[in-house]
């Protein structure tokens, strides 16, 4: 059964506000967060770790939602039927088309939400940037 493709089309979106966090995110000396609590703040009593993220990662998703590139979409069936190679494989990255794209910025930012962290190690790993630079290849391929 083919996945429905997230709403609205692809196509239709307008990607310059994501781009344009390109240079933010991908600067060497950008610290897209770090994880706090763990601690013990009396005997017995631990806070339980999280990740922080710095606010230019905060306003990115923000910026993902308000242009509904986040959007509805079944990611994790899409991880599971092949979306993962992208993700596992720089070389299948290149190949990606824009919705392809897009379903890795869904998976990694909807992830997050069940996995505290997940997207700060796609920030660091530098995956994350990856995908935006190839939403700018494609994007200039089709202005």
């Amino acid at each position: 059964m083919p996945i429905a493709p997230p709403q609205p089309p692809t196509a239709q979106l307008n990607w310059q506000p994501a781009l344009s966090w390109l240079p933010t995110l991908s600067a060497a000396d950008f610290d897209p967060g770090h994880v706090a609590g763990g601690a013990q703040v009396r005997p017995g009593v631990c806070n339980w770790p999280h990740t922080v993220y710095a606010p230019e990662v905060d306003a990115f998703i923000a910026c993902l939602y308000d242009t509904q590139i986040v959007a509805g979409a079944d990611w994790n069936t899409w991880l599971e039927e092949g979306g993962l190679q992208f993700h596992e494989d720089p070389e299948q990255l290149a190949t990606a088309n824009l919705e392809q794209c897009r379903m890795l910025l869904i998976a990694h930012v909807r992830n997050d939400r069940f996995v505290d962290g997940h997207l700060l190690s796609v920030l660091r790993d530098g995956h994350l940037v990856m995908v935006l630079q190839r939403i700018h290849e494609l994007a200039s391929e089709n202005s």
